[in-house]
């Protein structure tokens, strides 16, 4: 961590260096890769839309069978706390629920777990000129869950960097799903669509839907078929790091007219009014 200011975490009950934050090694989250996992950010030290991600942390502890002695105000309340504690202005919250063992075949107790981390900076060419995706047919287990289960874009990384592409989009018989981090939306027409099952709805993606309501233009969840995908006017991917990132190009293929379209452009400076 390079932030100056940002220093306190969360674990186990205690707030502490969040440097000296340790998982158990004979945990099953770390044995089995199975843990409950969200990111926020903190925005000029307020936390950003703390009720959407706790909404969706508690809904993936529900779907995984993950306990945690904290409620949600608990929770809430820690939150609150480390951005007091770190006087970063602009920063990531990461947090974990760690089952502990499997004592309960209904239920895995689990530890808590919450550290800081550095946001990561993109090229502005990222929103002027667009970013590349290539394909991989492939649908996640448990779609709606945001676990610590990252293998697929761990293993297929450097496909991703060689071919100069910024994520790998998932689709399965022929449906768009999502992409290993961030959920995608197609315009056509000036209206827009994304897809609304087997995907892990993000939070960027409801704040997107919300500015799209607001500024009036056309919007729906539908099943995309890549056929769709192709066809598309403007491709864009929704999330908490890359916020709103306009695609131009996908397995080498140009998007509409190879540049960022409007409909794109309206809702990065949108989003960009949220977070400055």
């Amino acid at each position: 961590m390079n932030i100056t200011g940002m220093k306190t975490g969360f674990s186990k009950g205690d707030f502490c260096d969040a440097s000296q934050i340790k998982v158990l090694a004979d945990s099953i989250g770390m044995n089995r890769g199975y843990a409950a996992f969200d990111f926020m950010k903190v925005v000029n030290r307020k936390p950003f839309y703390t009720e959407r991600h706790l909404d969706r942390f508690f809904r993936t502890m529900s779907i995984l069978r993950i306990g945690i002695p904290y409620s949600r105000s608990e929770i809430r309340a820690i939150i609150e706390t480390l951005a007091e504690k770190n006087t970063a202005g602009n920063y990531g919250l990461k947090f974990f629920a760690v089952p502990i063992d499997s004592a309960d075949p209904d239920i895995y107790q689990s530890d808590l777990y919450i550290t800081p981390v550095d946001l990561p900076v993109y090229s502005p060419e990222m929103a002027e000129k667009g970013s590349a995706l290539i394909t991989k047919e492939y649908a996640r287990f448990l779609p709606e869950a945001k676990s610590t289960n990252y293998l697929p874009i761990v293993f297929w990384e450097n496909e991703v960097k060689k071919h100069g592409a910024i994520d790998v989009l998932y689709y399965f018989n022929n449906h768009v799903l999502e992409t290993s981090k961030s959920n995608i939306f197609i315009v056509r027409n000036n209206q827009a669509f994304t897809p609304g099952i087997n995907v892990l709805k993000g939070i960027t993606r409801s704040i997107v839907i919300d500015i799209l309501h607001e500024k009036q233009i056309q919007f729906s969840e539908k099943d995309v078929l890549t056929d769709e995908l192709f066809a598309a006017d403007e491709v864009f991917i929704t999330s908490t790091t890359k916020e709103v990132a306009p695609i131009v190009k996908i397995d080498g293929k140009i998007i509409g007219n190879g540049k960022v379209g409007t409909v794109s452009k309206i809702l990065m400076e949108a989003y960009q009014k949220l977070v400055r």
